[in-house]
């Protein structure tokens, strides 16, 4: 099995926007070791990160709500680490556009 870090960076509108999606081969997982947002506007802007899993019964469950991002600064949306099976997503939505931006690292099973 090798194993490969990835990075993935998205600039957050109000819609829903996929950051990283683990490979899709059955066998394979990620493991999420850092999600971070950035408030590169201004004001203080809010945040939600959610994990959509595609195997079994699918499911969306939020991973952060509604966190409050200071001006100038940031903050970690996740404390530890999060393993995704095959498939499995992060997604994150602010309430403006390009006030927030994401940063994940990760780590690829395959």
């Amino acid at each position: 099995m090798a194993n490969t870090f990835k990075n993935a960076t998205v600039a957050v509108t109000a819609s829903p926007a996929t950051v990283y999606t683990a490979p899709a081969s059955a066998g394979n997982v990620a493991i999420v070791l850092q999600l971070q947002a950035a408030n590169v506007g201004s004001g203080t802007h809010p945040v939600t990160a959610t994990l959509t899993r595609v195997s079994g019964t699918p499911t969306v469950t939020h991973l952060a709500k509604n966190v409050s991002v200071p001006l100038n600064a940031a903050i970690g949306l996740i404390a530890g680490k999060l393993v995704l099976e095959a498939g499995d997503s992060v997604q994150v939505n602010s309430d403006a556009v390009s006030q927030i931006e994401i940063n994940l690292s990760a780590l690829e099973i395959t």
